[in-house]
Protein backbone atom coordinates (compact mmCIF):
# COMPACT_ATOMS: atom_id res chain seq x y z
CA UNK A 1 0.00 0.00 0.00
CA UNK A 2 0.76 3.56 -0.83
CA UNK A 3 0.77 5.41 2.24
CA UNK A 4 -0.41 9.27 0.76
CA UNK A 5 -0.87 12.14 2.71
CA UNK A 6 -3.95 14.22 2.04
CA UNK A 7 -2.95 17.92 3.24
CA UNK A 8 -6.09 19.74 3.42
CA UNK A 9 -7.16 23.03 5.20
CA UNK A 10 -4.76 26.16 5.67
CA UNK A 11 -4.47 29.71 6.76
CA UNK A 12 -5.98 31.38 3.80
CA UNK A 13 -9.44 32.37 2.74
CA UNK A 14 -10.19 29.23 0.69
CA UNK A 15 -9.90 27.09 4.52
CA UNK A 16 -13.55 25.90 4.16
CA UNK A 17 -13.39 25.32 -0.08
CA UNK A 18 -9.83 23.13 0.60
CA UNK A 19 -12.37 20.85 3.46
CA UNK A 20 -14.72 20.22 0.44
CA UNK A 21 -11.93 19.54 -1.63
CA UNK A 22 -10.15 17.18 0.52
CA UNK A 23 -13.64 15.10 1.31
CA UNK A 24 -13.95 14.53 -2.25
CA UNK A 25 -10.72 13.62 -2.60
CA UNK A 26 -10.46 11.22 0.28
CA UNK A 27 -13.45 9.26 -1.02
CA UNK A 28 -12.09 8.63 -4.26
CA UNK A 29 -8.87 7.31 -3.75
CA UNK A 30 -8.68 3.88 -4.89
CA UNK A 31 -8.34 2.37 -1.50
CA UNK A 32 -7.32 -0.90 -3.01
CA UNK A 33 -3.58 0.73 -3.71
CA UNK A 34 -3.52 4.15 -2.05
CA UNK A 35 -3.73 4.44 2.14
CA UNK A 36 -4.78 7.63 2.39
CA UNK A 37 -2.86 10.34 5.60
CA UNK A 38 -5.08 12.78 6.71
CA UNK A 39 -3.17 16.14 7.52
CA UNK A 40 -5.42 19.09 8.34
CA UNK A 41 -3.78 22.49 8.91
CA UNK A 42 -6.06 25.19 10.78
CA UNK A 43 -6.52 28.67 10.65
CA UNK A 44 -3.04 29.46 12.31
CA UNK A 45 -1.41 27.29 10.65
CA UNK A 46 -0.66 24.46 12.92
CA UNK A 47 -0.60 20.65 11.50
CA UNK A 48 -2.19 18.30 12.51
CA UNK A 49 -2.22 14.22 11.84
CA UNK A 50 -6.25 13.39 12.54
CA UNK A 51 -7.31 9.90 12.84
CA UNK A 52 -11.03 10.42 13.10
CA UNK A 53 -14.09 10.28 10.93
CA UNK A 54 -13.86 11.44 7.77
CA UNK A 55 -17.29 12.63 7.38
CA UNK A 56 -15.66 15.57 10.18
CA UNK A 57 -13.45 16.95 7.58
CA UNK A 58 -15.69 19.01 5.84
CA UNK A 59 -17.74 20.31 8.38
CA UNK A 60 -14.18 21.14 10.00
CA UNK A 61 -15.07 19.16 13.55
CA UNK A 62 -11.96 17.19 12.73
CA UNK A 63 -10.01 20.00 15.05
CA UNK A 64 -11.88 18.69 18.14
CA UNK A 65 -10.78 15.54 18.02
CA UNK A 66 -8.22 12.69 17.30
CA UNK A 67 -5.67 14.71 16.19
CA UNK A 68 -1.79 14.97 17.28
CA UNK A 69 0.40 17.64 15.89
CA UNK A 70 2.51 16.86 13.43
CA UNK A 71 6.02 18.54 12.14
CA UNK A 72 8.11 18.19 9.04
CA UNK A 73 11.95 17.46 9.73
CA UNK A 74 14.42 19.02 7.23
CA UNK A 75 16.31 16.53 4.96
CA UNK A 76 16.81 15.22 1.59
CA UNK A 77 19.28 12.09 1.80
CA UNK A 78 20.30 8.81 3.70
CA UNK A 79 22.28 10.91 5.97
CA UNK A 80 19.59 13.15 7.25
CA UNK A 81 15.96 11.79 5.77
CA UNK A 82 13.36 14.29 6.53
CA UNK A 83 9.86 13.67 6.91
CA UNK A 84 7.02 13.66 8.92
CA UNK A 85 7.36 13.43 12.83
CA UNK A 86 3.77 13.14 14.87
CA UNK A 87 3.99 14.15 18.42
CA UNK A 88 2.07 11.35 20.34
CA UNK A 89 2.02 10.75 23.99
CA UNK A 90 4.71 13.39 24.43
CA UNK A 91 6.73 11.70 22.02
CA UNK A 92 7.95 12.23 18.49
CA UNK A 93 7.46 9.21 16.09
CA UNK A 94 8.29 8.77 12.31
CA UNK A 95 4.69 9.02 10.36
CA UNK A 96 5.17 7.12 7.36
CA UNK A 97 4.44 8.65 4.16
CA UNK A 98 5.32 8.07 0.43
CA UNK A 99 4.03 10.93 -1.53
CA UNK A 100 1.76 13.76 -0.39
CA UNK A 101 -1.50 14.97 -2.47
CA UNK A 102 -1.98 18.81 -1.13
CA UNK A 103 -5.10 19.41 -1.49
CA UNK A 104 -4.94 23.50 -0.67
CA UNK A 105 -6.43 26.63 -1.82
CA UNK A 106 -4.87 30.36 -1.68
CA UNK A 107 -2.12 31.61 0.09
CA UNK A 108 0.04 29.75 2.40
CA UNK A 109 -0.42 26.30 -0.11
CA UNK A 110 -1.45 26.84 -3.23
CA UNK A 111 1.19 29.53 -3.75
CA UNK A 112 4.88 27.75 -3.79
CA UNK A 113 5.15 28.18 0.47
CA UNK A 114 4.17 24.61 1.08
CA UNK A 115 5.71 23.17 -1.85
CA UNK A 116 9.00 24.62 -0.70
CA UNK A 117 8.53 23.22 2.65
CA UNK A 118 8.47 19.75 1.00
CA UNK A 119 11.03 20.10 -0.94
CA UNK A 120 13.55 21.07 1.68
CA UNK A 121 12.59 18.02 3.41
CA UNK A 122 12.73 15.62 0.18
CA UNK A 123 9.21 14.58 0.49
CA UNK A 124 8.03 13.65 -2.73
CA UNK A 125 4.62 15.79 -3.47
CA UNK A 126 1.69 15.91 -6.45
CA UNK A 127 1.15 19.17 -8.36
CA UNK A 128 3.00 22.06 -9.43
CA UNK A 129 6.34 22.99 -8.07
CA UNK A 130 7.46 25.94 -5.81
CA UNK A 131 7.87 28.57 -9.03
CA UNK A 132 4.85 27.95 -10.82
CA UNK A 133 2.58 27.54 -7.94
CA UNK A 134 3.79 31.58 -7.16
CA UNK A 135 3.52 32.26 -10.32
CA UNK A 136 0.16 31.37 -10.99
CA UNK A 137 -1.46 32.63 -8.03
CA UNK A 138 0.14 36.11 -8.94
CA UNK A 139 -1.81 37.32 -11.11
CA UNK A 140 0.36 39.95 -11.96
CA UNK A 141 2.69 37.58 -13.16
CA UNK A 142 0.88 35.53 -15.00
CA UNK A 143 -0.60 37.72 -17.14
CA UNK A 144 3.12 38.95 -18.08
CA UNK A 145 4.10 35.41 -18.76
CA UNK A 146 0.97 34.53 -20.61
CA UNK A 147 1.54 37.73 -22.62
CA UNK A 148 5.11 36.95 -23.38
CA UNK A 149 4.01 33.43 -24.51
CA UNK A 150 2.12 34.68 -27.30
CA UNK A 151 -1.47 34.40 -25.58
CA UNK A 152 -3.33 37.73 -25.56
CA UNK A 153 -3.56 38.46 -21.77
CA UNK A 154 -5.94 41.82 -20.62
CA UNK A 155 -4.59 44.84 -19.47
CA UNK A 156 -3.39 44.48 -15.40
CA UNK A 157 -2.48 46.89 -13.45
CA UNK A 158 -0.99 46.60 -10.32
CA UNK A 159 -1.78 48.96 -6.80
CA UNK A 160 -0.20 48.33 -3.32
CA UNK A 161 -1.97 49.19 -0.44
CA UNK A 162 -1.65 53.22 0.56
CA UNK A 163 -1.82 53.72 -3.20
CA UNK A 164 -2.52 57.22 -3.54
CA UNK A 165 -5.82 58.70 -5.21
CA UNK A 166 -3.75 59.88 -8.30
CA UNK A 167 -2.01 56.26 -8.85
CA UNK A 168 -5.41 54.60 -8.25
CA UNK A 169 -7.42 56.52 -10.98
CA UNK A 170 -4.16 56.26 -13.14
CA UNK A 171 -4.32 52.80 -13.73
CA UNK A 172 -8.21 52.02 -14.50
CA UNK A 173 -7.50 54.57 -17.52
CA UNK A 174 -4.39 52.50 -18.18
CA UNK A 175 -6.80 49.32 -18.57
CA UNK A 176 -9.33 51.68 -21.12
CA UNK A 177 -11.71 52.99 -18.24
CA UNK A 178 -14.74 51.42 -16.76
CA UNK A 179 -16.00 48.71 -16.44
CA UNK A 180 -12.56 46.80 -14.39
CA UNK A 181 -12.33 43.90 -11.92
CA UNK A 182 -10.27 44.52 -8.91
CA UNK A 183 -9.03 41.53 -6.93
CA UNK A 184 -6.10 40.26 -4.79
CA UNK A 185 -3.42 39.62 -6.41
CA UNK A 186 -3.11 36.18 -5.28
CA UNK A 187 -6.15 35.01 -4.11
CA UNK A 188 -8.56 32.47 -5.48
CA UNK A 189 -12.43 31.20 -5.70
CA UNK A 190 -13.79 34.95 -6.49
CA UNK A 191 -13.25 36.04 -3.38
CA UNK A 192 -12.65 39.82 -2.86
CA UNK A 193 -12.67 40.45 -6.52
CA UNK A 194 -15.21 42.89 -7.56
CA UNK A 195 -16.06 44.64 -11.38
CA UNK A 196 -16.37 48.37 -10.79
CA UNK A 197 -18.36 50.12 -13.26
CA UNK A 198 -17.89 53.55 -11.67
CA UNK A 199 -15.40 55.09 -9.07
CA UNK A 200 -17.79 54.53 -5.84
CA UNK A 201 -17.91 51.18 -6.97
CA UNK A 202 -13.78 51.41 -7.72
CA UNK A 203 -12.77 52.58 -4.47
CA UNK A 204 -15.70 49.38 -2.29
CA UNK A 205 -13.88 46.63 -4.33
CA UNK A 206 -10.40 48.70 -3.50
CA UNK A 207 -10.94 48.19 0.23
CA UNK A 208 -12.42 44.63 -0.11
CA UNK A 209 -9.19 43.86 -2.16
CA UNK A 210 -6.75 45.35 -0.08
CA UNK A 211 -8.33 43.96 2.92
CA UNK A 212 -7.17 40.53 1.90
CA UNK A 213 -3.96 41.22 -0.03
CA UNK A 214 -1.04 44.24 0.27
CA UNK A 215 -1.05 43.38 -3.95
CA UNK A 216 -4.21 44.50 -5.92
CA UNK A 217 -4.41 43.60 -9.34
CA UNK A 218 -6.75 45.90 -11.60
CA UNK A 219 -7.68 44.49 -14.82
CA UNK A 220 -9.57 45.44 -18.22
CA UNK A 221 -13.02 43.72 -18.13
CA UNK A 222 -13.32 40.91 -21.18
CA UNK A 223 -16.60 40.85 -22.82
CA UNK A 224 -16.66 37.02 -24.12
CA UNK A 225 -17.61 33.13 -22.17
CA UNK A 226 -15.20 31.91 -19.79
CA UNK A 227 -13.78 28.71 -20.59
CA UNK A 228 -11.88 26.56 -18.82
CA UNK A 229 -9.23 23.74 -19.46
CA UNK A 230 -8.29 20.73 -17.11
CA UNK A 231 -4.65 19.77 -17.69
CA UNK A 232 -2.36 17.17 -16.65
CA UNK A 233 1.38 16.30 -17.15
CA UNK A 234 4.35 18.38 -17.89
CA UNK A 235 6.02 20.06 -21.11
CA UNK A 236 9.16 17.21 -21.03
CA UNK A 237 6.58 14.06 -20.66
CA UNK A 238 4.08 15.28 -22.12
CA UNK A 239 0.67 17.00 -21.21
CA UNK A 240 -3.24 15.63 -21.48
CA UNK A 241 -6.52 17.86 -21.48
CA UNK A 242 -9.49 16.83 -20.28
CA UNK A 243 -12.74 18.10 -21.98
CA UNK A 244 -13.08 22.01 -22.45
CA UNK A 245 -16.22 23.44 -20.33
CA UNK A 246 -17.73 26.80 -20.43
CA UNK A 247 -19.64 29.23 -17.79
CA UNK A 248 -22.75 30.10 -18.40
CA UNK A 249 -23.90 33.26 -16.27
CA UNK A 250 -27.61 32.15 -15.56
CA UNK A 251 -28.42 35.53 -12.97
CA UNK A 252 -26.57 38.31 -11.92
CA UNK A 253 -23.09 38.75 -10.94
CA UNK A 254 -19.89 36.58 -12.36
CA UNK A 255 -18.99 32.87 -12.05
CA UNK A 256 -18.73 32.75 -7.81
CA UNK A 257 -19.44 29.10 -7.49
CA UNK A 258 -17.94 28.44 -4.15
CA UNK A 259 -19.27 30.94 -2.51
CA UNK A 260 -22.84 30.48 -3.01
CA UNK A 261 -24.81 28.69 -0.01
CA UNK A 262 -26.40 26.62 -3.31
CA UNK A 263 -23.26 25.89 -5.37
CA UNK A 264 -23.41 27.97 -8.62
CA UNK A 265 -26.91 29.35 -8.16
CA UNK A 266 -25.78 31.86 -10.46
CA UNK A 267 -24.11 29.81 -13.18
CA UNK A 268 -24.70 26.86 -15.35
CA UNK A 269 -21.62 24.15 -16.56
CA UNK A 270 -21.36 23.72 -19.78
CA UNK A 271 -19.17 20.36 -20.77
CA UNK A 272 -18.06 20.38 -23.42
CA UNK A 273 -18.18 23.81 -24.21
CA UNK A 274 -20.46 25.02 -27.59
CA UNK A 275 -17.58 25.97 -29.17
CA UNK A 276 -17.10 26.28 -32.90
CA UNK A 277 -14.04 23.64 -34.05
CA UNK A 278 -12.11 26.31 -34.89
CA UNK A 279 -12.23 28.13 -31.46
CA UNK A 280 -12.13 25.11 -29.82
CA UNK A 281 -8.73 24.50 -31.11
CA UNK A 282 -7.49 27.75 -30.19
CA UNK A 283 -8.73 27.83 -26.97
CA UNK A 284 -6.84 23.90 -26.42
CA UNK A 285 -3.58 25.67 -27.88
CA UNK A 286 -3.14 28.59 -25.75
CA UNK A 287 -4.46 26.73 -22.29
CA UNK A 288 -1.70 23.94 -23.14
CA UNK A 289 0.73 27.01 -24.19
CA UNK A 290 0.05 29.09 -20.63
CA UNK A 291 0.33 25.70 -18.79
CA UNK A 292 3.83 25.36 -20.17
CA UNK A 293 4.96 28.37 -20.25
CA UNK A 294 4.22 29.11 -16.54
CA UNK A 295 6.14 25.67 -15.94
CA UNK A 296 3.11 23.89 -14.42
CA UNK A 297 3.34 19.82 -13.87
CA UNK A 298 1.32 17.33 -12.32
CA UNK A 299 -2.06 19.09 -13.02
CA UNK A 300 -4.15 22.59 -13.30
CA UNK A 301 -7.01 24.58 -15.09
CA UNK A 302 -5.90 27.25 -16.98
CA UNK A 303 -8.84 29.61 -17.34
CA UNK A 304 -9.91 31.49 -20.64
CA UNK A 305 -12.25 34.33 -22.62
CA UNK A 306 -13.35 33.42 -25.70
CA UNK A 307 -14.46 36.82 -27.13
CA UNK A 308 -17.85 37.40 -29.46
CA UNK A 309 -15.59 37.93 -32.72
CA UNK A 310 -13.87 34.50 -31.45
CA UNK A 311 -9.97 35.54 -29.63
CA UNK A 312 -8.69 33.73 -26.88
CA UNK A 313 -7.75 35.93 -24.20
CA UNK A 314 -6.24 34.51 -20.58
CA UNK A 315 -7.47 35.06 -17.40
CA UNK A 316 -5.71 32.99 -14.79
CA UNK A 317 -4.38 29.54 -13.49
CA UNK A 318 -5.22 27.36 -10.76
CA UNK A 319 -2.66 25.29 -9.57
CA UNK A 320 -4.66 23.30 -7.41
CA UNK A 321 -7.99 23.50 -8.95
CA UNK A 322 -11.17 22.66 -7.11
CA UNK A 323 -11.54 19.14 -6.18
CA UNK A 324 -15.15 19.01 -4.51
CA UNK A 325 -17.93 17.13 -5.96
CA UNK A 326 -19.35 19.47 -8.12
CA UNK A 327 -15.70 21.41 -9.42
CA UNK A 328 -14.96 21.78 -12.54
CA UNK A 329 -11.98 19.95 -13.43
CA UNK A 330 -12.86 16.96 -11.89
CA UNK A 331 -16.22 17.47 -14.32
CA UNK A 332 -13.88 18.38 -17.74
CA UNK A 333 -11.88 15.05 -16.57
CA UNK A 334 -15.39 12.87 -16.20
CA UNK A 335 -16.80 13.96 -19.33
CA UNK A 336 -13.34 13.10 -20.56
CA UNK A 337 -13.90 9.10 -19.59
CA UNK A 338 -11.61 9.91 -16.31
CA UNK A 339 -12.93 9.87 -13.45
CA UNK A 340 -11.77 11.35 -10.87
CA UNK A 341 -9.95 8.08 -8.60
CA UNK A 342 -8.12 7.17 -11.29
CA UNK A 343 -6.84 10.66 -12.28
CA UNK A 344 -5.52 10.83 -8.62
CA UNK A 345 -3.97 7.48 -9.16
CA UNK A 346 -2.07 8.42 -12.17
CA UNK A 347 -0.85 11.78 -10.69
CA UNK A 348 0.59 9.85 -7.42
CA UNK A 349 2.29 7.17 -9.68
CA UNK A 350 3.72 9.69 -11.91
CA UNK A 351 5.11 11.49 -9.04
CA UNK A 352 6.58 8.45 -7.58
CA UNK A 353 8.13 7.36 -11.04
CA UNK A 354 9.57 11.17 -11.22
Amino acid sequence: MIDVAVLFGGISTEHDISLKSADNVIRQLPRDRFRPVLIGIDRDGAWFHYTGDVDDVVTGAWEEHDCSPVVLIPGRGEGARGGFLELAAGEFSELPVDVVLPVLHGQGGEDGTVQGALECCGVPYVGCGVMASAVCMDKDASHRIAAAAGVRSPACEVLYRGASDEACAAVVERCGGFPVFVKPARGGSSIGVSKAADEAAYREALAQAFALDEKVAVEEAITGVEVGCAIMGDAVRGTEMGEVDEIVITGDGFFRIHLEKDPGANTELRCPADLPADVMARVRDAGRTVYEALGCSGFARVDLFVTPEGEVVFNEVNSTPGLTYYSRFPQMMRVAGRELGAVLAELIDAELAR
